[in-house]
């Protein structure tokens, strides 16, 4: 009676975790309805691997940080510094839709973008100096960044940490500055106080610009 017991409690097993696979498959897809009817596409692209102007790459980012981000937009929490193109903070649009989103569409959405790989970096142009680069992986080594965001950008130490490599170098030195200047003092980034404020301006734009040159896609 044991090996029918066992293989009964397998196929049930089974059984569920296939329903938790297609739960999943469907979560997965409600993301992308959100992601594409929701104009996210107008600002982060395709698949959230392309965006434009200085918004951020969303696609392979963590879950967790992409689902804080935008409770803490939508909450009012995280406002930054002011688009001197619209005369808006840069998250406005963002705010504008978020009331829009239920907690499962932003969980989905999340889920969604995380569950993609993320793009190569956009080829900067000019073209960065050599000297530049060092300048950023120094500050970035010396500052001891990668106790959270790993060596290179590329390995959070926590679910809630974002990846920071590949990222467009003008999102990614506003967002350090907004820290520094605790303009943006929401969700975790409170913790990076003590070390982003003994960054001065030329160091910021320094890493991002390193930063911006590695390809998490290949890793």
């Amino acid at each position: 009676m044991q090996p029918i017991k066992t293989t009964a409690l397998a196929a049930l097993m089974a059984l569920a975790a296939s329903a938790a696979t297609a739960a999943s498959d469907e979560e997965l897809r409600a993301g992308k309805g959100v992601y594409m009817t929701k104009t996210c596409l107008a600002c982060h692209g395709r698949e959230g691997a392309k965006p434009v102007l200085s918004y951020p790459m969303l696609a392979g980012q963590n879950e967790a940080y992409l689902i804080e981000q935008m409770e803490v937009i939508r909450d009012g929490e995280r406002v930054g510094t002011t688009d001197p193109a619209t005369g808006h903070p840069y998250v406005t649009g963002m705010v504008d839709i978020m009331h829009l989103l239920s907690e499962d569409d932003i969980n989905n959405v999340s889920a969604w973008l995380a569950s993609l790989p993320a793009a190569p970096p956009k080829p900067l142009d000019p073209a960065p100096s050599a000297e530049l680069l060092e300048a950023g992986e120094k500050a970035y080594r010396q500052l001891g960044c990668r106790s959270c965001h790993g060596p290179d950008g590329s390995r959070p130490s926590n679910k809630r940490y974002p990846f920071i490599s590949g990222m467009n170098p003008e999102y990614a030195a506003r967002a350090m500055t907004e820290i520094r200047d605790k303009v943006r003092t929401s969700g975790q980034s409170k913790l990076m106080f003590g070390t982003i404020r003994k960054a001065d301006d030329e160091e910021i734009l320094a890493m991002a610009t390193w930063l911006a040159t590695i390809d998490r896609s290949e890793k």
